[in-house]
């Protein structure tokens, strides 16, 4: 009986801290998730950033390559990039604003990835002018 007791108590106290585990350890997850997606277009920003700055150096306007997919179309058919990155990127005034307006589930998770870059944590509108230094915004309904 002894055993029995102590067997159901120590079930008892496993199945409490795997919820608690799991409560907290999702929490810890998406915080993870987050951050690695942040970093991931980072990484992709600066690759864009340093094929525009690479045919610029090369002798070609940037401002002639256009805008948004016309200027990775340009950069592809240059050499200067093997494949565009994945996701829709942005890219306006001639390179010098290049971004790729993260599709996040939540406003509470744009508002984290943006406080992971430094920035507020707030969620501003795409078409905000705030947009240009925010990693992450509010695409309005519809929009993909």
């Amino acid at each position: 009986m002894y055993n029995l007791v102590i067997g159901v108590i120590a079930g008892i106290i496993l199945g409490v801290l795997s919820v608690a585990g799991v409560w907290y350890g999702g929490a810890v997850y998406e915080r993870a998730r987050l951050r690695s997606e942040l970093v991931a277009v980072v990484g992709q920003q600066q690759q864009i950033a340093a094929a525009l700055d690479l045919y610029q150096t090369d002798g070609g306007r940037v401002s002639s390559l256009g805008d948004d997919g016309v200027a990775l179309t340009g950069l592809l058919e240059s050499g200067l990039l093997n494949a565009p990155p994945p996701g829709t990127w942005r890219i306006r005034r001639g390179g010098e604003q290049v971004w790729n307006p993260l599709r996040i589930q939540t406003p509470e998770a744009c508002a984290s990835i943006n406080g992971f870059a430094g920035f507020p944590e707030v969620c501003p509108p795409c078409d905000s002018e705030t947009l240009k230094t925010y990693p992450a915004c509010e695409l309005p309904e519809g929009e993909v």
